[in-house]
């Protein structure tokens, strides 16, 4: 809830929506929550890549 700003509910129903009105797909290297949680944390957090690639473990 910190990182993302919103509780778990709402994250899951705005994944959803995302997923159903917007065609987010999950792809062969990164799910579309984690897809949707790294953008949060970005917009929430003003990170640099740099913060959010040593956060979730991720590459550019």
């Amino acid at each position: 809830m910190i990182n993302f700003r919103m509780p778990k509910i709402v994250f899951t129903n705005l994944l959803r929506a995302l997923e159903i009105r917007y065609n987010l797909q999950t792809s062969r290297h990164i799910s579309s929550r984690e897809m949707l949680g790294i953008m949060l944390y970005i917009l929430g957090t003003s990170a640099k890549v740099s913060q959010y690639q040593e956060r979730f473990q991720r590459i550019g």
